[in-house]
């Protein structure tokens, strides 16, 4: 029976412990905010997807050694993987980007981190050439990702989240990275208004065909904050409820290729920030029901 194949699992069997990431933040903006606290998508806040680190003047290294803490705490690890998630990582001169990564890499191995692989969190759009090649450089040391917001193969739906860059910016970035050594791994949101039943399955499924190695999944949820909130309290957006998400969900699951990578089956959202809905805050509970809904084949 076709299996769930969990990034937890994959990175365990690959280096024989329990490795967790260290978000950070460098306060990289992204091409359409004005500044860091304004624009950009229809879903995001002033903290641009991450832990808002950089407004609140906690340097990087601080950044790195709290992560390194609360691995060992939690998890009793201190293999960890870089994480440079907040805003558009590559929406800086490359100078710039690749001083924050070596600072970064050597306040971790100053407190006696293990660092597993780099992510880096950017848009299908922000791929520039000269940051491509560092990266590709760093590569032959140390394992890569780069996270794209995709969030949805629809045009439609690429319009509506106010993306800023359309379809074929994707399939662009995803040719130019089959030909490096660089993993994909692709974000994708269910529950734009106006999509298909099945879009988050279609999304899925052609992020696959054309070379991402990962996916990670959440619903549409509504942030403080943001024009979605706005929206929301004028009753001109409405949340998927839990039951549907998981349907829409398990439909893509059910039709990804073997070998597709999941690292994220929903959000992970502080409740503080969060509006609606509130249901994505019973995380382990929702997986729970994922995962015995794509074995039960319902």
């Amino acid at each position: 029976m076709k299996q769930l194949l969990r990034w937890s699992a994959v990175l365990r069997r690959q280096f024989g412990e329990r490795v967790q990431k260290v978000s950070l933040d460098i306060g990289a903006g992204c091409p359409h905010r004005r500044g860091l606290r304004d624009g950009g998508c229809i879903f995001c806040d002033e903290r641009g997807g991450g832990s808002g680190a950089f407004i609140q003047g906690v340097s990087l290294r601080e950044q790195v050694r709290k992560g390194i803490a609360g691995a060992w705490k939690h998890y009793g690890t201190r293999s960890i993987i870089l994480y440079f998630q907040s805003y558009s990582a590559t929406n800086l001169p490359l100078e710039r980007f690749a001083s924050a990564l070596q600072e970064a890499r050597d306040a971790a191995s100053a407190w006696g981190a293990n660092v597993r692989a780099i992510s880096v969190s950017t848009r299908p759009d922000l791929l520039p050439e000269p940051v491509l090649n560092y990266l590709e450089e760093l590569a032959e040391r140390c394992q890569i990702w780069l996270e794209l917001g995709v969030q949805t193969t629809d045009p439609q739906g690429l319009r509506w989240l106010r993306r800023g860059h359309g379809l074929d910016s994707v399939e662009q970035a995803l040719a130019r990275l089959s030909k490096t050594r660089l993993r994909v791994c692709a974000h994708l949101i269910a529950g734009i208004p106006g999509e298909r039943e099945d879009q988050l399955a279609r999304s899925a499924l052609w992020l696959a065909e054309r070379g991402a190695h990962a996916l990670k999944f959440h619903p549409l949820y509504v942030l403080r904050g943001t024009p979605l909130e706005t929206l929301y309290a004028a009753g001109r957006f409405a949340p998927l409820s839990r039951e549907k998400y998981v349907e829409r969900l398990v439909k893509a699951l059910r039709e990804l290729p073997d070998g597709i990578v999941l690292q994220r089956l929903t959000a992970g959202v502080r409740p503080a920030r969060l509006v609606a809905p509130k249901w994505i805050l019973d995380k382990e509970s929702l997986e729970r029901q994922i995962a015995a809904r794509f074995a039960a084949r319902l």
